[in-house]
Protein backbone atom coordinates (compact mmCIF):
# COMPACT_ATOMS: atom_id res chain seq x y z
CA UNK A 1 0.00 0.00 0.00
CA UNK A 2 1.42 3.36 -1.05
CA UNK A 3 1.65 6.07 1.63
CA UNK A 4 1.05 9.57 0.23
CA UNK A 5 0.20 13.10 1.28
CA UNK A 6 -3.25 14.42 0.43
CA UNK A 7 -4.34 18.03 0.63
CA UNK A 8 -7.85 17.36 1.93
CA UNK A 9 -9.42 15.74 4.97
CA UNK A 10 -11.03 12.30 4.70
CA UNK A 11 -11.14 8.97 6.51
CA UNK A 12 -7.81 7.84 5.07
CA UNK A 13 -5.92 10.40 7.18
CA UNK A 14 -6.38 8.57 10.50
CA UNK A 15 -3.65 6.41 12.06
CA UNK A 16 -3.69 4.49 15.34
CA UNK A 17 -0.62 4.90 17.57
CA UNK A 18 0.24 1.61 19.27
CA UNK A 19 3.10 0.21 21.31
CA UNK A 20 5.70 -2.26 20.04
CA UNK A 21 5.25 -6.00 20.68
CA UNK A 22 7.68 -6.03 23.61
CA UNK A 23 6.26 -2.86 25.14
CA UNK A 24 2.71 -4.17 24.75
CA UNK A 25 3.44 -7.43 26.65
CA UNK A 26 5.27 -5.52 29.36
CA UNK A 27 2.39 -3.06 29.67
CA UNK A 28 -0.20 -5.82 30.02
CA UNK A 29 1.68 -7.27 33.02
CA UNK A 30 2.12 -3.92 34.78
CA UNK A 31 -0.12 -2.05 37.21
CA UNK A 32 -0.75 0.62 34.52
CA UNK A 33 -2.73 -1.78 32.35
CA UNK A 34 -5.97 -0.27 31.14
CA UNK A 35 -4.85 3.32 31.60
CA UNK A 36 -4.01 5.86 28.93
CA UNK A 37 -0.36 6.76 28.66
CA UNK A 38 0.86 9.85 26.83
CA UNK A 39 3.41 9.57 24.04
CA UNK A 40 6.63 11.21 25.16
CA UNK A 41 9.83 12.33 23.52
CA UNK A 42 11.97 9.28 22.65
CA UNK A 43 9.18 6.68 22.76
CA UNK A 44 9.17 3.92 20.14
CA UNK A 45 5.74 3.42 18.60
CA UNK A 46 3.96 1.80 15.67
CA UNK A 47 1.36 3.45 13.45
CA UNK A 48 -1.49 1.38 12.03
CA UNK A 49 -3.89 2.69 9.40
CA UNK A 50 -7.31 2.41 11.00
CA UNK A 51 -9.14 1.47 7.78
CA UNK A 52 -6.79 -1.03 6.10
CA UNK A 53 -4.99 -2.31 9.27
CA UNK A 54 -1.64 -1.86 7.55
CA UNK A 55 1.30 -0.53 9.53
CA UNK A 56 3.60 2.32 8.57
CA UNK A 57 6.59 0.42 7.20
CA UNK A 58 9.98 1.21 5.69
CA UNK A 59 12.77 -0.96 4.33
CA UNK A 60 15.91 -0.76 2.21
CA UNK A 61 14.14 -0.29 -1.11
CA UNK A 62 14.05 2.79 -3.35
CA UNK A 63 10.84 4.83 -3.64
CA UNK A 64 8.88 4.77 -6.93
CA UNK A 65 9.77 8.36 -7.94
CA UNK A 66 12.75 9.46 -5.84
CA UNK A 67 15.47 6.90 -6.48
CA UNK A 68 18.30 8.35 -4.36
CA UNK A 69 20.35 5.91 -2.31
CA UNK A 70 19.75 7.85 0.89
CA UNK A 71 15.95 7.62 0.62
CA UNK A 72 13.93 4.51 1.44
CA UNK A 73 10.44 3.52 0.43
CA UNK A 74 7.57 4.02 2.89
CA UNK A 75 4.57 1.72 2.55
CA UNK A 76 1.64 0.30 4.45
CA UNK A 77 2.41 -3.35 5.20
CA UNK A 78 0.44 -6.13 6.87
CA UNK A 79 -3.19 -7.08 7.40
CA UNK A 80 -5.71 -7.34 10.19
CA UNK A 81 -4.27 -9.48 12.98
CA UNK A 82 -0.71 -9.33 11.64
CA UNK A 83 1.77 -8.58 14.44
CA UNK A 84 4.28 -6.85 12.17
CA UNK A 85 8.07 -6.76 12.44
CA UNK A 86 10.88 -4.41 13.45
CA UNK A 87 10.53 -2.39 10.25
CA UNK A 88 7.34 -0.93 11.72
CA UNK A 89 9.13 0.74 14.67
CA UNK A 90 9.44 4.54 14.75
CA UNK A 91 10.99 6.76 17.40
CA UNK A 92 9.13 9.97 18.30
CA UNK A 93 11.30 13.09 18.49
CA UNK A 94 9.39 16.18 19.65
CA UNK A 95 11.24 19.12 18.08
CA UNK A 96 8.99 22.11 18.87
CA UNK A 97 6.24 22.95 21.30
CA UNK A 98 3.91 25.85 22.02
CA UNK A 99 5.38 28.13 24.67
CA UNK A 100 1.90 28.96 25.93
CA UNK A 101 1.07 25.28 26.52
CA UNK A 102 3.28 23.68 29.20
CA UNK A 103 4.42 20.16 28.49
CA UNK A 104 3.96 20.35 24.71
CA UNK A 105 7.73 20.06 24.28
CA UNK A 106 8.04 16.81 26.25
CA UNK A 107 4.65 15.20 25.66
CA UNK A 108 3.05 14.70 22.25
CA UNK A 109 0.01 16.98 21.96
CA UNK A 110 -2.32 17.65 19.07
CA UNK A 111 -1.56 20.89 17.15
CA UNK A 112 0.87 22.22 19.80
CA UNK A 113 3.69 19.68 19.25
CA UNK A 114 5.82 19.34 16.11
CA UNK A 115 7.62 16.01 15.98
CA UNK A 116 9.72 13.73 13.79
CA UNK A 117 9.30 10.00 13.18
CA UNK A 118 12.72 8.34 12.90
CA UNK A 119 12.91 4.73 11.73
CA UNK A 120 14.65 2.64 14.38
CA UNK A 121 16.34 0.19 12.00
CA UNK A 122 17.27 2.47 9.10
CA UNK A 123 17.84 5.68 11.10
CA UNK A 124 15.95 7.69 8.50
CA UNK A 125 13.22 10.26 9.13
CA UNK A 126 9.73 10.31 7.61
CA UNK A 127 10.12 12.88 4.87
CA UNK A 128 8.19 14.66 2.13
CA UNK A 129 9.70 16.78 -0.62
CA UNK A 130 6.44 17.74 -2.40
CA UNK A 131 7.25 15.50 -5.37
CA UNK A 132 4.13 14.12 -6.99
CA UNK A 133 3.57 10.48 -7.85
CA UNK A 134 2.35 9.42 -11.33
CA UNK A 135 -1.30 9.19 -12.33
CA UNK A 136 -1.64 5.69 -10.90
CA UNK A 137 -1.37 7.39 -7.47
CA UNK A 138 -3.66 10.27 -8.53
CA UNK A 139 -0.62 12.61 -8.52
CA UNK A 140 -0.55 12.75 -4.73
CA UNK A 141 2.64 13.75 -2.91
CA UNK A 142 5.28 11.10 -2.31
CA UNK A 143 6.39 10.17 1.24
CA UNK A 144 9.84 8.65 1.83
CA UNK A 145 12.22 7.89 4.68
CA UNK A 146 15.31 10.03 4.22
CA UNK A 147 18.67 9.82 5.95
CA UNK A 148 20.22 13.09 7.17
CA UNK A 149 17.14 14.99 6.03
CA UNK A 150 16.56 18.66 6.77
CA UNK A 151 14.46 19.15 9.87
CA UNK A 152 11.78 21.48 8.38
CA UNK A 153 10.77 18.84 5.82
CA UNK A 154 10.50 16.07 8.41
CA UNK A 155 8.24 17.85 10.91
CA UNK A 156 4.75 16.49 11.44
CA UNK A 157 1.75 17.58 13.47
CA UNK A 158 -1.36 15.84 14.77
CA UNK A 159 -4.61 17.67 14.05
CA UNK A 160 -7.19 15.33 15.60
CA UNK A 161 -6.83 13.04 18.62
CA UNK A 162 -9.65 10.57 19.30
CA UNK A 163 -9.90 7.89 22.01
CA UNK A 164 -12.80 6.46 23.95
CA UNK A 165 -10.99 6.82 27.31
CA UNK A 166 -10.16 10.52 26.99
CA UNK A 167 -11.81 12.34 29.91
CA UNK A 168 -14.73 14.60 29.06
CA UNK A 169 -13.06 17.61 30.65
CA UNK A 170 -9.76 17.27 28.80
CA UNK A 171 -8.51 20.59 27.33
CA UNK A 172 -9.17 21.10 23.64
CA UNK A 173 -6.45 22.22 21.27
CA UNK A 174 -7.10 24.57 18.38
CA UNK A 175 -5.14 26.59 15.90
CA UNK A 176 -4.35 30.16 16.68
CA UNK A 177 -6.42 32.58 14.66
CA UNK A 178 -3.94 34.70 12.67
CA UNK A 179 -4.50 38.41 12.24
CA UNK A 180 -4.59 40.32 8.99
CA UNK A 181 -0.83 40.88 8.85
CA UNK A 182 -0.11 37.23 9.58
CA UNK A 183 -2.52 36.10 6.85
CA UNK A 184 -0.93 38.44 4.29
CA UNK A 185 2.57 37.25 5.21
CA UNK A 186 1.54 33.60 5.05
CA UNK A 187 -0.19 34.03 1.67
CA UNK A 188 2.83 35.89 0.31
CA UNK A 189 5.20 33.17 1.52
CA UNK A 190 3.07 30.43 -0.05
CA UNK A 191 2.80 32.25 -3.38
CA UNK A 192 6.54 32.90 -3.38
CA UNK A 193 7.31 29.24 -2.68
CA UNK A 194 4.91 27.94 -5.33
CA UNK A 195 6.16 30.35 -8.00
CA UNK A 196 9.80 29.61 -7.30
CA UNK A 197 9.05 25.92 -7.75
CA UNK A 198 8.18 26.40 -11.44
CA UNK A 199 11.73 26.06 -12.72
CA UNK A 200 11.22 24.08 -15.93
CA UNK A 201 12.31 25.77 -19.14
CA UNK A 202 9.92 26.90 -21.88
CA UNK A 203 10.65 27.84 -25.51
CA UNK A 204 8.84 31.19 -25.17
CA UNK A 205 9.95 32.23 -21.70
CA UNK A 206 11.65 35.61 -21.29
CA UNK A 207 13.47 37.56 -18.61
CA UNK A 208 12.25 40.78 -16.94
CA UNK A 209 14.82 43.09 -18.53
CA UNK A 210 13.37 42.32 -22.00
CA UNK A 211 9.76 43.18 -21.15
CA UNK A 212 9.70 47.02 -21.17
CA UNK A 213 11.08 47.28 -24.72
CA UNK A 214 9.05 44.33 -26.03
CA UNK A 215 11.94 42.17 -27.16
CA UNK A 216 9.75 39.15 -27.97
CA UNK A 217 6.25 37.82 -27.46
CA UNK A 218 4.81 34.40 -26.77
CA UNK A 219 3.16 31.96 -29.17
CA UNK A 220 -0.07 30.25 -28.15
CA UNK A 221 -1.31 28.41 -31.25
CA UNK A 222 -0.58 28.00 -34.93
CA UNK A 223 -2.09 26.30 -37.98
CA UNK A 224 -2.18 26.80 -41.75
CA UNK A 225 -2.30 30.55 -42.49
CA UNK A 226 -3.24 31.32 -38.85
CA UNK A 227 -1.26 32.14 -35.71
CA UNK A 228 -2.11 33.41 -32.23
CA UNK A 229 0.87 35.24 -30.74
CA UNK A 230 0.93 37.46 -27.65
CA UNK A 231 2.55 40.77 -28.64
CA UNK A 232 1.80 44.17 -27.20
CA UNK A 233 1.06 47.34 -29.13
CA UNK A 234 4.61 48.54 -29.73
CA UNK A 235 4.00 52.35 -29.66
CA UNK A 236 2.19 52.08 -26.32
CA UNK A 237 4.96 49.98 -24.77
CA UNK A 238 7.78 52.16 -26.02
CA UNK A 239 6.15 55.50 -25.15
CA UNK A 240 5.34 54.25 -21.65
CA UNK A 241 8.96 53.18 -21.21
CA UNK A 242 10.16 56.60 -22.41
CA UNK A 243 7.94 58.33 -19.84
CA UNK A 244 9.39 56.22 -17.02
CA UNK A 245 12.99 56.87 -18.16
CA UNK A 246 12.24 60.57 -18.61
CA UNK A 247 10.96 60.81 -15.06
CA UNK A 248 14.09 59.19 -13.68
CA UNK A 249 16.43 61.38 -15.73
CA UNK A 250 14.57 64.58 -14.79
CA UNK A 251 14.66 63.72 -11.10
CA UNK A 252 18.41 63.14 -11.21
CA UNK A 253 19.03 66.40 -13.14
CA UNK A 254 16.78 68.44 -10.82
CA UNK A 255 18.47 66.95 -7.77
CA UNK A 256 21.96 67.80 -9.07
CA UNK A 257 20.86 71.33 -9.98
CA UNK A 258 19.28 71.82 -6.56
CA UNK A 259 22.59 70.79 -4.98
CA UNK A 260 24.23 73.64 -6.89
CA UNK A 261 21.64 76.14 -5.70
CA UNK A 262 19.21 76.15 -8.62
CA UNK A 263 15.50 76.03 -7.82
CA UNK A 264 13.80 74.81 -10.99
CA UNK A 265 10.01 75.01 -10.78
CA UNK A 266 9.24 73.71 -14.30
CA UNK A 267 6.67 76.44 -14.76
CA UNK A 268 4.97 75.47 -11.53
CA UNK A 269 4.48 71.80 -12.51
CA UNK A 270 7.39 70.25 -10.59
CA UNK A 271 5.38 69.27 -7.50
CA UNK A 272 2.48 67.99 -9.56
CA UNK A 273 4.84 66.04 -11.81
CA UNK A 274 6.61 64.46 -8.84
CA UNK A 275 3.37 63.58 -7.05
CA UNK A 276 1.37 62.14 -9.96
CA UNK A 277 3.98 60.59 -12.23
CA UNK A 278 6.28 59.74 -9.33
CA UNK A 279 3.58 57.69 -7.61
CA UNK A 280 2.95 55.70 -10.80
CA UNK A 281 6.66 55.15 -11.47
CA UNK A 282 7.17 53.82 -7.94
CA UNK A 283 4.27 51.42 -8.48
CA UNK A 284 5.82 50.36 -11.79
CA UNK A 285 9.13 49.59 -10.08
CA UNK A 286 7.43 47.58 -7.32
CA UNK A 287 5.57 45.48 -9.88
CA UNK A 288 8.61 44.87 -12.10
CA UNK A 289 11.75 44.58 -9.95
CA UNK A 290 10.61 41.56 -7.83
CA UNK A 291 10.64 39.35 -10.91
CA UNK A 292 14.44 39.66 -11.03
CA UNK A 293 14.56 37.74 -7.76
CA UNK A 294 12.54 34.78 -9.07
CA UNK A 295 14.17 31.72 -10.50
CA UNK A 296 10.97 30.36 -12.06
CA UNK A 297 10.03 30.47 -15.75
CA UNK A 298 8.70 33.91 -16.70
CA UNK A 299 6.69 35.18 -19.63
CA UNK A 300 5.74 38.47 -21.19
CA UNK A 301 2.30 38.55 -19.56
CA UNK A 302 3.94 38.91 -16.12
CA UNK A 303 4.78 42.48 -17.11
CA UNK A 304 1.14 43.51 -17.68
CA UNK A 305 0.46 44.88 -14.14
CA UNK A 306 3.54 47.11 -14.39
CA UNK A 307 2.59 48.08 -17.93
CA UNK A 308 -0.74 49.59 -16.82
CA UNK A 309 1.09 51.84 -14.38
CA UNK A 310 3.62 52.83 -17.07
CA UNK A 311 0.78 53.74 -19.45
CA UNK A 312 -0.80 55.93 -16.78
CA UNK A 313 2.59 57.56 -16.20
CA UNK A 314 2.84 58.33 -19.93
CA UNK A 315 -0.66 59.82 -19.93
CA UNK A 316 0.16 62.06 -16.96
CA UNK A 317 3.48 63.09 -18.55
CA UNK A 318 1.80 63.95 -21.85
CA UNK A 319 -0.85 65.98 -20.07
CA UNK A 320 1.75 68.03 -18.21
CA UNK A 321 3.87 68.58 -21.34
CA UNK A 322 0.95 69.82 -23.43
CA UNK A 323 -0.89 71.69 -20.69
CA UNK A 324 0.24 75.16 -21.89
CA UNK A 325 -0.29 74.42 -25.60
CA UNK A 326 -3.26 75.57 -27.58
CA UNK A 327 -6.27 73.31 -27.47
CA UNK A 328 -6.16 72.69 -31.21
CA UNK A 329 -2.52 71.64 -31.08
CA UNK A 330 -3.25 69.33 -28.16
CA UNK A 331 -6.12 67.77 -30.07
CA UNK A 332 -3.87 67.25 -33.10
CA UNK A 333 -1.22 65.54 -30.96
CA UNK A 334 -3.79 63.33 -29.27
CA UNK A 335 -5.38 62.50 -32.64
CA UNK A 336 -2.06 61.50 -34.17
CA UNK A 337 -1.25 59.24 -31.22
CA UNK A 338 -4.70 57.70 -31.39
CA UNK A 339 -4.40 57.01 -35.12
CA UNK A 340 -0.98 55.40 -34.66
CA UNK A 341 -2.28 53.15 -31.89
CA UNK A 342 -5.42 52.16 -33.81
CA UNK A 343 -3.45 51.44 -36.99
CA UNK A 344 -0.96 49.31 -35.08
CA UNK A 345 -3.79 47.45 -33.43
CA UNK A 346 -5.39 46.52 -36.74
CA UNK A 347 -2.03 45.66 -38.30
CA UNK A 348 -1.26 43.11 -35.59
CA UNK A 349 -4.84 41.93 -35.05
CA UNK A 350 -4.03 38.90 -37.24
CA UNK A 351 -1.77 37.68 -34.44
CA UNK A 352 -4.28 38.46 -31.70
CA UNK A 353 -7.31 36.80 -33.30
CA UNK A 354 -5.69 34.20 -35.57
CA UNK A 355 -7.12 35.59 -38.82
CA UNK A 356 -5.57 34.88 -42.29
CA UNK A 357 -2.64 37.06 -43.33
CA UNK A 358 0.00 37.26 -46.06
CA UNK A 359 3.66 36.41 -45.74
CA UNK A 360 4.72 39.82 -47.05
CA UNK A 361 2.53 41.67 -44.55
CA UNK A 362 3.83 39.47 -41.73
CA UNK A 363 7.46 40.14 -42.62
CA UNK A 364 6.88 43.91 -42.90
CA UNK A 365 5.31 43.92 -39.42
CA UNK A 366 8.50 42.71 -37.72
CA UNK A 367 9.86 45.99 -36.39
CA UNK A 368 12.42 44.05 -34.32
CA UNK A 369 14.36 41.03 -35.50
CA UNK A 370 13.71 39.29 -32.19
CA UNK A 371 9.97 39.03 -32.83
CA UNK A 372 9.84 35.31 -33.58
CA UNK A 373 6.36 34.62 -34.87
CA UNK A 374 6.43 32.37 -37.92
CA UNK A 375 5.68 34.16 -41.21
CA UNK A 376 6.11 31.00 -43.28
CA UNK A 377 2.66 29.87 -42.25
CA UNK A 378 1.01 32.57 -44.34
CA UNK A 379 0.31 32.68 -48.06
CA UNK A 380 3.17 33.96 -50.25
CA UNK A 381 1.80 36.40 -52.84
CA UNK A 382 5.04 36.35 -54.86
CA UNK A 383 4.95 32.60 -55.40
CA UNK A 384 4.04 31.29 -58.85
CA UNK A 385 0.36 30.50 -59.06
CA UNK A 386 -0.57 26.87 -59.21
CA UNK A 387 -2.36 26.00 -62.46
CA UNK A 388 -5.05 23.45 -61.99
CA UNK A 389 -5.89 21.58 -65.21
CA UNK A 390 -9.05 19.59 -65.60
CA UNK A 391 -8.56 15.95 -66.61
CA UNK A 392 -9.16 15.20 -70.30
CA UNK A 393 -12.21 13.00 -70.68
CA UNK A 394 -11.53 9.69 -72.42
CA UNK A 395 -14.11 8.49 -74.87
CA UNK A 396 -15.17 4.95 -74.19
CA UNK A 397 -17.45 2.80 -76.22
CA UNK A 398 -20.77 2.02 -74.74
CA UNK A 399 -20.73 -1.44 -73.22
CA UNK A 400 -23.95 -2.98 -72.14
CA UNK A 401 -23.84 -4.42 -68.66
CA UNK A 402 -23.98 -8.18 -68.38
CA UNK A 403 -27.43 -9.60 -67.86
CA UNK A 404 -28.46 -10.16 -64.30
CA UNK A 405 -28.15 -13.71 -63.04
CA UNK A 406 -30.22 -15.37 -60.44
CA UNK A 407 -28.19 -16.07 -57.34
CA UNK A 408 -29.30 -18.58 -54.78
CA UNK A 409 -27.40 -18.01 -51.53
CA UNK A 410 -28.48 -21.34 -50.09
CA UNK A 411 -27.14 -23.27 -53.10
CA UNK A 412 -23.90 -21.26 -52.97
CA UNK A 413 -23.45 -22.03 -49.29
CA UNK A 414 -24.06 -25.76 -49.88
CA UNK A 415 -21.32 -25.78 -52.53
CA UNK A 416 -18.92 -24.16 -50.12
CA UNK A 417 -19.71 -26.80 -47.49
CA UNK A 418 -19.09 -29.73 -49.85
CA UNK A 419 -16.14 -31.93 -48.76
CA UNK A 420 -12.92 -31.69 -50.76
CA UNK A 421 -12.17 -34.60 -53.20
CA UNK A 422 -9.96 -37.38 -51.85
CA UNK A 423 -6.39 -37.42 -53.17
CA UNK A 424 -5.07 -40.79 -54.35
CA UNK A 425 -1.48 -40.68 -53.09
CA UNK A 426 -0.62 -44.14 -54.53
CA UNK A 427 -1.54 -43.05 -58.06
CA UNK A 428 0.47 -39.85 -57.71
CA UNK A 429 3.58 -41.78 -56.56
CA UNK A 430 3.17 -44.29 -59.42
CA UNK A 431 2.95 -41.49 -62.01
CA UNK A 432 6.03 -39.82 -60.56
CA UNK A 433 8.03 -43.07 -60.73
CA UNK A 434 7.06 -43.58 -64.40
CA UNK A 435 8.09 -40.04 -65.30
CA UNK A 436 11.44 -40.47 -63.59
CA UNK A 437 12.18 -43.77 -65.39
CA UNK A 438 11.36 -42.17 -68.76
CA UNK A 439 13.75 -39.25 -68.09
CA UNK A 440 16.59 -41.59 -67.07
CA UNK A 441 16.09 -43.71 -70.21
CA UNK A 442 16.13 -40.62 -72.41
CA UNK A 443 19.35 -39.37 -70.81
CA UNK A 444 21.06 -42.77 -71.40
CA UNK A 445 20.11 -42.71 -75.12
CA UNK A 446 21.56 -39.25 -75.57
CA UNK A 447 24.93 -40.35 -74.09
CA UNK A 448 25.21 -43.17 -76.63
CA UNK A 449 24.45 -40.91 -79.59
CA UNK A 450 27.12 -38.40 -78.49
CA UNK A 451 29.93 -40.97 -78.61
CA UNK A 452 30.35 -40.92 -82.48
CA UNK A 453 30.58 -37.13 -82.88
CA UNK A 454 33.32 -37.10 -80.24
CA UNK A 455 35.41 -39.54 -82.34
CA UNK A 456 34.89 -37.50 -85.49
CA UNK A 457 35.94 -34.41 -83.62
CA UNK A 458 39.16 -36.13 -82.54
CA UNK A 459 39.96 -37.18 -86.13
CA UNK A 460 39.28 -33.71 -87.40
CA UNK A 461 41.64 -32.24 -84.81
CA UNK A 462 44.41 -34.64 -85.96
CA UNK A 463 43.93 -33.61 -89.61
CA UNK A 464 43.81 -29.90 -88.96
CA UNK A 465 46.23 -29.23 -91.84
CA UNK A 466 43.77 -30.50 -94.49
CA UNK A 467 41.67 -27.78 -96.07
CA UNK A 468 38.41 -29.75 -96.04
CA UNK A 469 38.76 -30.68 -92.35
CA UNK A 470 37.72 -27.20 -91.15
CA UNK A 471 34.15 -27.56 -92.48
CA UNK A 472 33.72 -31.20 -91.59
CA UNK A 473 30.32 -30.68 -89.97
CA UNK A 474 29.00 -28.22 -92.53
CA UNK A 475 28.13 -30.98 -95.02
CA UNK A 476 26.28 -33.08 -92.45
CA UNK A 477 22.53 -33.19 -92.53
CA UNK A 478 20.60 -31.45 -89.71
CA UNK A 479 19.34 -33.57 -86.88
CA UNK A 480 15.65 -34.13 -87.04
CA UNK A 481 13.02 -36.30 -85.38
CA UNK A 482 13.92 -38.20 -82.25
CA UNK A 483 17.56 -37.11 -82.41
CA UNK A 484 16.54 -33.47 -82.06
CA UNK A 485 14.50 -34.34 -79.01
CA UNK A 486 17.43 -36.21 -77.50
CA UNK A 487 19.70 -33.18 -78.03
CA UNK A 488 17.29 -31.01 -76.08
CA UNK A 489 16.95 -33.55 -73.31
CA UNK A 490 20.71 -33.93 -73.01
CA UNK A 491 21.06 -30.25 -72.12
CA UNK A 492 18.66 -30.47 -69.16
CA UNK A 493 19.30 -31.47 -65.61
CA UNK A 494 17.59 -34.58 -64.28
CA UNK A 495 15.50 -33.55 -61.29
CA UNK A 496 15.79 -35.56 -58.07
CA UNK A 497 13.05 -37.94 -57.07
CA UNK A 498 11.08 -36.96 -54.01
Amino acid sequence: QQVTLYGFRDDNNFWVITRTEAAESKYQNSTEAGKLQPVRHGDIVRLMHWKTFRRLHSHDERPPVTTNDYQNEVTGYGWEGFKGDSNDHWRVQIMEGDASVPGSRDQLMAIHSKFRLVHVGRRCALFSNRRKLPKWAHEQVEVTCMQSAKVPKTLWRIETNIHADIPAGAPLAEYRRPGLVAKVLEATAVMWRVNNGLTKSHPYESRPHTWPWLRRGMAFWGADNRTIYLLGTAPVWWLSLVSVILFGVLQVVLFLRSCRGFNDRLMGARERYADSVGFLVVGWVLHWIPFFLMGRQLFLHHYLPALWLAILAFSATLDLLTRRMRRRIRHVIMGILLLVVVRTYFQYSHLAYGTPWTRQGCQRSKLLGTWDYDCKRYVDLDAAPTVLTAPIPVETSHIDPPPAQNFDPLEHENKLNEPAPRIDHDKLNSDADKAHEAMVKAATTVDKNNAAPDANAAGAAGAAGEPNAQNHHEDEEPVIGDDAHHEAVAQTTVPPLF
